[in-house]
């Protein structure tokens, strides 16, 4: 059998060009260190930081530390930078944007392209709007997950059309994450799901971890072929690792909402990776009664509107 062509590989940066990259990033940081800083100092003269009628003790303290690590984080983040410029050693050929291209099943060919330090800015926007608390090392760590996985993230973009990407927090409860994305009249569980120990009771793997999601950005299964041939598939079937959790997909759920003003699922059911008892759970959006639907099933069943959205997690 006659082999296919290699991909031609990407030429490297020279090292000039890698400085100037860094150079970019380090300068792209002052305006937010700068709002940052105009953020803590109004707090201090609005007493934010002092303890509300009605909170418990101690509140205002937990929001001045949170400011005060989200600084320090970016502080930390900026003197890695400096730090890497002023070194002698080799920077690292990894970029903070890929793109490459999708052959559809149609045989449609797309570019797809994907700005990480863009997507990660607005990430962290987002759990601030909603007001997720995020480790301070959060987005080093989300950065070291890009770089160490990249190349496995543009193959897996090559070969399967993941067209965005999520960048979740790890060791953030589920039911905090439950209360932080609710949305219109908020979550109905269904009778299985609440047997199994409802959202506090629901289990994920590697949610304790920080990770990033290649994702299909597409509102309901049956809007791309890739995502409507797994409609029918059984729980049993679902492979795990290449499935959203119930955590992942709160906050998808939440962050497309914040982006299109719509909701995913309203026609088709999505199994997630994550048991609640001996089931596994799925959910979609009642568009009826505005509310998020949290079901759980036996691993045998199939229906013929329950479907899968596959993705690719790096760690």
């Amino acid at each position: 059998m006659a082999k296919g062509k290699e991909k031609p590989k990407k030429p490297e940066k020279t090292q000039e060009e890698l400085k100037a990259i860094l150079e970019t990033k380090l300068k792209s940081l002052k305006p937010t260190l700068q709002e940052g800083i105009k953020e803590y100092e109004q707090a201090l003269k609005d007493d934010v930081f002092e303890d509300q009628d009605g909170e418990p003790a101690g509140a205002g303290e937990a929001r001045r530390e949170a400011l005060q690590n989200k600084l320090s984080a970016l502080f930390g983040q900026a003197e890695k930078m400096k730090a890497k410029l002023d070194s002698r050693e080799p920077l690292s050929q990894t970029t903070p944007e890929i793109s490459t291209e999708y052959t559809h099943p149609d045989g449609k060919k797309e570019t797809i392209t994907q700005d990480f330090e863009a997507k990660l800015q607005d990430f962290l926007s987002f759990y601030q709007k909603t007001n997720l608390d995020v480790p301070p090392d959060f987005e080093d760590t989300a950065r070291e997950i890009w770089d160490k996985n990249q190349t496995e993230i543009e193959q897996a973009i090559e070969q399967n059309g993941f067209d965005d990407i999520l960048i979740i927090p790890g060791n953030i409860p589920l039911e905090e994450i439950r209360n932080k994305m609710r949305m219109g009249s908020g979550y109905y569980e269904s009778s299985n799901f609440k047997e199994g120990g409802d959202f506090a009771g629901a289990v994920s793997q590697n949610v304790d971890k920080p990770r990033i999601l290649l994702i299909h950005k597409t509102k309901e299964l049956i809007d791309r072929p890739e995502l409507a041939s797994t409609l029918n598939i059984k729980g049993q079937d679902v492979k795990m690792a290449e499935a959203l959790t119930l955590q992942d997909y709160l906050v998808f759920q939440r962050k497309y909402f914040e982006e299109t003003g719509k909701h995913l699922d309203e026609t088709k059911y999505t199994w997630l990776a994550t048991k609640s008892g001996a089931r596994l759970v799925s959910s979609y959006w009642d568009p009826d009664d505005g509310e998020l639907i949290v079901a759980a099933s036996d691993p045998g069943s199939h229906i013929d509107s329950l479907g899968l959205r596959p993705a690719r997690c790096f760690f």
